[in-house]
């Protein structure tokens, strides 16, 4: 899913589809793919500009200085100007919801009105796309089932910014969820699943049906109670995803893991460990789309590529 709002207000009037350099940001580092997939011989580029500790906090940029310095060093690097970049979870905000669809009536609007019923933001201080699921019509209207993300305009601004200072080019974003999703699962796949984005400070479970994320969770995590907290976490998505997000309560059968591998690692083994596990929990492969294993192996450790989720699925997301 990709945030309509910055191709209607920045739009690239002699470029269609160029290549672009997927980013990601954490409170750690900012990660950079570039690939080259289109060739005989698929190829890619990776990177991790570690940031000073304090310039980016639970998502948000604190110190815009920083940030913009290491920008400017990946650009320098990669010599590309256009990115298309995530929206960190701590940011994003996403929802199922019904609207009435007609003639008379803008989809956009019908969202609009409804966002602060939703998500803790007013209308002016959000930023939102959308994705129809399902039209149904009745004797006299039509509604559609769409899913819904929002994230918090100043903060997305804020990126924007420091990717301007850097001399780049922005030319979309996703969040990250969405990301994740883009690169872990199969374009031609179906059906609902799980991803767990495994973090040391933080966990992040989400529910994707027909490769479309449709409801995460984001928790704060200590590590050294690490499986606990996240069994915690993800029996009560479990049962939230039985209550309200899952068609006639059906259980979730398959788990993809990434993130860090150290805490990818303990994920599994919890679930694995779980009195209750029903799920075929596994670590993922962040080249699904990518790369075809067995004839291009990519020259990133599959440790370390486990992380590159979120820039892998950013630089997809055009692509697909």
């Amino acid at each position: 899913m990709k945030f309509g709002f910055l191709s209607k207000h920045f739009p690239l009037e002699k470029f269609l589809k160029p290549s672009c350099i997927g980013i990601s940001f954490s409170d750690e580092n900012i990660k950079a793919v570039l690939l080259n997939n289109l060739s005989s011989k698929p190829s890619l580029k990776s990177a991790i500009m570690p940031i000073e500790k304090g310039s980016i906090i639970n998502g948000r940029i604190i110190n815009a200085a920083e940030v913009t310095k290491k920008l400017s060093i990946m650009r320098k690097d990669f010599n590309l100007p256009f990115v298309f970049f995530t929206v960190p979870d701590e940011l994003a905000y996403v929802f199922s919801t019904t609207i009435l669809v007609s003639e008379k009536s803008n989809a956009n609007d019908n969202i609009a009105s409804i966002i602060e019923e939703n998500v803790p933001l007013t209308l002016d201080d959000a930023v939102f796309d959308f994705v129809p699921i399902k039209v149904v019509r009745s004797d006299v209207e039509y509604s559609a089932s769409v899913v819904v993300a929002a994230c918090v305009k100043q903060e997305v601004e804020k990126f924007i910014q420091v990717f301007r200072k850097a001399e780049f080019e922005p030319i979309g974003c996703i969040h990250e969820s969405q990301a994740i999703t883009n690169a872990l699962t199969s374009k031609k796949s179906s059906g609902t699943l799980c991803i767990v984005h495994a973090r040391g400070t933080r966990i992040g479970i989400y529910l994707v049906k027909d490769n479309l994320v449709i409801f995460s969770t984001l928790r704060s995590v200590l590590e050294e109670d690490y499986k606990k907290q996240f069994l915690d976490e993800y029996d009560k998505f479990l049962e939230y995803c039985m209550k309200y997000a899952t068609d006639g309560g059906q259980t979730i059968k398959s788990v993809l893991v990434c993130g860090e591998f150290e805490y990818a690692k303990k994920v599994v083994e919890a679930i694995n460990d779980s009195k209750n596990n029903g799920e075929d929990v596994k670590l993922s492969n962040v080249w699904t789309n990518v790369f075809e294993i067995n004839k291009h192996l990519p020259d990133v450790p599959y440790e370390k590529s486990l992380s590159f989720a979120g820039p892998i699925g950013a630089a997809l997301s055009e692509i697909i």
